[in-house]
């Protein structure tokens, strides 16, 4: 079938080509438009230590110190993959994580080391007071396993974690991106119905 057959067909059945998109289109905006709110928070957690270790020898302009607390930084994403980590920190925000899978946990936090010395964490929440609430005890959590690795030290020059306010947005869409996806899609799926049925007749 060549480009003339194709449209002669759409021209014959141009009511249900255009009833396809239209209720394709409708049903995208629909969603869209009472879809649940969401938001999406980034919290930013800075490491630095306890104390300056004495010495006098050259320090390298601290080089050692960098790749330690680098190091230290790839800790911190780790532990926010940790089930148990997630779990903890959930449950000090009074959330409820209704048995959600391992696989599940370890994907609600997205953690990356942006330097030596700073780590992003961001997450989706439903409510912006939730957000806060959850940072807050990503903190407190993360401030506590620091805490617990400082006890055999004996020298007070361990690592500390400072954690920023965090910055929650709420989750909008643009409505012309979604209405020019839904006309796209639309079109596609008329199509493909107009032919199914000039096919079955």
């Amino acid at each position: 079938m060549d480009l003339k057959e194709y449209l002669a067909i759409i021209k014959k059945q141009q009511k249900t080509f255009g009833f396809v998109i239209f209720l394709v289109v409708a049903i995208i905006l629909i969603y869209f438009l009472f879809r649940p709110v969401s938001y999406s928070t980034s919290l930013t957690i800075n490491i630095t230590r306890l104390g300056q270790q004495r010495t006098y020898y050259y320090q390298y302009d601290d080089f050692y110190r960098l790749q330690a607390d680098e190091k230290f930084a790839e800790t911190l994403v780790e532990w926010l993959k940790s089930p148990r980590t997630v779990s903890d920190i959930y449950s000090e925000a009074g959330l409820n994580l209704q048995a959600m899978s391992s696989r599940k946990l370890s994907k609600i936090f997205r953690a990356q080391k942006l330097s030596p010395q700073l780590v992003a964490i961001s997450y989706g929440s439903t409510n912006e007071e939730i957000a806060k609430n959850i940072s807050s005890a990503i903190s407190k959590k993360l401030t506590e396993n620091t805490n617990s690795l400082n006890q055999d030290q004996k020298e007070d020059t361990w690592f500390k974690i400072i954690a920023h306010d965090p910055v929650i947005v709420r989750d909008d869409f643009n409505w012309i991106f979604v209405l020019g996806v839904a006309l796209i899609l639309g079109i596609f799926l008329a199509f493909w119905t107009v032919l199914i049925i000039h096919y079955l007749k």
